[in-house]
């Protein structure tokens, strides 16, 4: 009985693997045959809040970085991308309407850009695009229902090291005050968390 529930249970995990990925060739293949390259600075805009979201990128090389702006026009990243990553505002992508969101590039960016009406009607001709589109967006709510618990139930320092567990390859190429903005301190205050878990990995290092 065991062993059947558990040959079950290969057979589903083997099913949602290939309909992962077919979903991110679908993906792929739009990026492929109806993206463009095109090349940014750092620090570009590639959309500001209050615009409709007009393009899907694939980071090709470099970062980018989502953000929302406060009344006070003051910016708070809410995620951050990297290689291989597609990134918009997939609300405004979807919908037409304003995006409450704006993303830059954090340092200088190979992007593959699909314009949205492109994608649009190739959405309508191609299911598993669409399914793709629609599991993107799932990982963001899914990524901003964390991002508004940990503000809740965790300190920045215990939000700090949990960046630091999953995404250490990336997160020294993500600035300061973006960073300290993401996790709702100060640079001051991000830099004192840095200095005092290098203190606390240090005296864990020294022999006795």
């Amino acid at each position: 009985m065991v062993t059947q529930q558990r040959g079950r249970e290969i057979e589903v995990e083997a099913a949602d693997a290939a309909a992962q990925k077919r979903t991110w060739n679908a993906l792929a293949n739009c990026f492929h045959q109806l993206g463009t390259t095109r090349k940014v600075a750092a620090h570009q805009s590639l959309l500001r809040p209050g615009d409709v979201a007009r393009h899907l990128y694939l980071i090709e090389r470099g970062a980018a970085r989502l953000f929302v702006l406060s009344p006070q026009g003051a910016e708070t990243s809410i995620q951050f991308f990297f290689e291989g990553e597609v990134v918009s505002s997939l609300e405004s992508l979807a919908t037409g309407e304003p995006s409450s969101l704006g993303l830059v590039s954090m340092e200088p960016c190979t992007l593959k850009v699909v314009e949205r009406t492109a994608l649009m009607s190739r959405i309508e001709q191609d299911p598993a695009l669409r399914l793709s589109l629609m599991s993107l967006a799932q990982e963001r709510l899914i990524h901003y229902i964390k991002l508004y618990t940990c503000a809740i139930a965790s300190t920045p320092t215990q939000r700090y090291v949990e960046l630091q567990a999953t995404h250490n390859d990336t997160l020294e190429r993500i600035p300061l005050n973006s960073l300290a903005g993401y996790l709702g301190v100060s640079a001051v205050h991000l830099s004192r968390i840095r200095r005092k878990l290098k203190m606390s990995a240090r005296r864990i290092a020294e022999p006795l």
